[in-house]
């Protein structure tokens, strides 16, 4: 979900502040990245579950509530950081056992992560319909973001254009 986490992020953003909720947008997309940023290369190089460590939320909260505790300067950098990487786990729809490991389960999942092997189970041969339907929603909702924030450029620049050709 390259394109979902960043849509859902941005649109999740712009709707936490309609209630004032201010949060950095690129610390928030980071974060919706940093699970994946971390457990993908520890299941390349270390043959740790894809979703291992850093998709917990009990991990996350052991690492993120001393940070905003100790730091309380830099409270909404690191809340900024964790917000998006609770909206990475929502929107991977992770499976309970996953997020609160290690209290609830263990990380059974040990299959290296293939980036090719992913694209065909996903979207070849259809294996998780569900994050295909999803990826293809986060597709047009990136677009729509998109043309939300260049058309109104795209239009000004054509305007000028016109102004030009109609000045010669």
């Amino acid at each position: 979900m390259i394109l979902g986490h960043y849509a859902n992020t941005y649109v999740a953003h712009n709707l936490l502040k309609r209630y004032n909720i201010e949060l950095n947008l690129y610390l928030l997309i980071f974060g919706a990245y940093l699970p994946d940023l971390i457990d993908k290369p520890l299941n390349i190089f270390f043959h740790l579950p894809g979703r291992g460590i850093a998709h917990s939320v009990v991990i996350q909260a052991l690492l993120f509530a001393p940070l905003i505790y100790i730091l309380p300067r830099h409270k909404k950098f690191f809340i900024s950081i964790w917000s998006g990487c609770i909206l990475h786990l929502i929107q991977d729809a992770i499976a309970i056992y996953i997020a609160f490991w290690p209290i609830v389960g263990d990380l059974s999942d040990h299959r290296r992560f293939s980036i090719a092997e992913s694209f065909y189970s996903y979207y070849i041969e259809m294996k998780y319909p569900y994050t295909l339907l999803t990826e293809a929603v986060s597709f047009i909702i990136w677009g729509g973001i998109l043309l939300y924030k260049w058309l109104p450029e795209w239009r000004e620049l054509a305007e000028e254009r016109v102004k030009i050709r109609d000045g010669d």
